[in-house]
């Protein structure tokens, strides 16, 4: 189980003014859902970072999480990785919670800034159903990852389910930044040339999963 950062924490670092960062963007960011009254929900945010912990490999050289949101990954990254590279639209959060909790990682603009095959890991957290050009992504992805080295996506599935509870969380009409699910995702990666490895459905096994972790491997 990997830390988690509180609410009230959270809560600390996202209500400070933060230039053009909108109501929207913080919804993409899915602060309201680390922030929800509602445990369970808190729990299943939570839970997708927990098995992505899981799935990397051990202690390595770099890593890159690309929509890295407001940070809440990088400290477990940073456990494992000597250099840790960090990107997002709006990485201001992110910055402001790292230097709360003194955690050095390196911010970078573009996945254009690292050397081609210098990465170890790639991870991908509800990022990539945002995208609508994902091609041009996976070759940058490609292209720094050294060969073999782990990619990890994880993603909605926005079955029924998942739409249902959307609802009752109270997030109804949300969502209409999802250009794809983790289904349609995952078979896109896959016939890019990146080799599938394991799964993890959330929240139980057996039960039609809400999210779908996912660990691939960069084409030798």
């Amino acid at each position: 189980m990997i830390d988690r950062i509180s609410r009230k924490d959270i809560l600390k670092v996202t209500s400070i003014e933060a230039g053009d960062i909108t109501e929207h963007d913080r919804d993409e960011m899915a602060i309201p859902t680390y922030m929800h009254w509602n445990p369970l929900i808190r729990w299943l945010m939570w839970k997708r970072y927990d098995c992505l912990a899981d799935l990397i490999d051990e202690k390595s050289a770099a890593a890159l999480e690309f929509g890295c949101g407001i940070g809440l990954f990088l400290p477990e990254l940073k456990k494992n990785y000597n250099n840790v590279f960090a990107v997002d639209l709006y990485p201001q959060y992110a910055k402001r919670l790292l230097k709360t909790l003194n955690v050095d990682v390196n911010f970078v603009d573009s996945t254009d800034e690292l050397e081609e095959n210098s990465l170890d890991l790639i991870v991908a957290a509800d990022v990539l159903e945002h995208i609508e050009e994902l091609e041009q992504y996976l070759d940058k992805f490609h292209a720094k990852l050294k060969p073999g080295a782990q990619f990890l996506v994880s993603g909605p599935t926005e079955n029924i389910l998942y739409k249902i509870g959307r609802i009752i969380a109270g997030f109804a009409g949300k969502g209409d930044y999802h250009h794809t699910d983790i289904y349609q995702l995952i078979e896109a990666i896959e016939q890019y040339g990146f080799r599938k490895e394991r799964v993890i459905d959330l929240p139980f096994p057996g039960l039609p999963p809400l999210f779908r972790i996912t660990e691939f491997r960069n084409p030798d």
